[in-house]
């Protein structure tokens, strides 16, 4: 798993019928401190996040685990919100 920021979402009118449906993200991956880590992703939202929250993401074959379709072609889910940290 690992923190990203909600940067905006992406349309798609044209999608393989395994992701009708489906609420794409535009995320910005980010450490703990906030600081960037790498480039834009997309993402598949299971938890109806907004532009602006920090939500925590997995990829790779994980990422088709929360999705009604197990074969279908996703590289990066959101799978949950982050309410705050405590880094201690």
């Amino acid at each position: 798993m690992f923190l990203g920021l909600v940067r905006g979402s992406l349309v798609a009118t044209r999608k393989v019928p395994d992701l009708e449906g489906a609420v794409l993200r535009v995320v910005q991956p980010v450490n703990h401190d906030g600081s960037h880590q790498g480039g834009l992703i997309v993402a598949v939202d299971t938890v109806a996040s907004r532009e602006g929250d920090l939500v925590y993401l997995v990829k790779g074959r994980e990422a088709t685990i929360p999705w009604p379709q197990p074969m279908a072609p996703i590289d990066a889910a959101i799978v949950g919100l982050v309410d705050g940290m405590d880094l201690r």
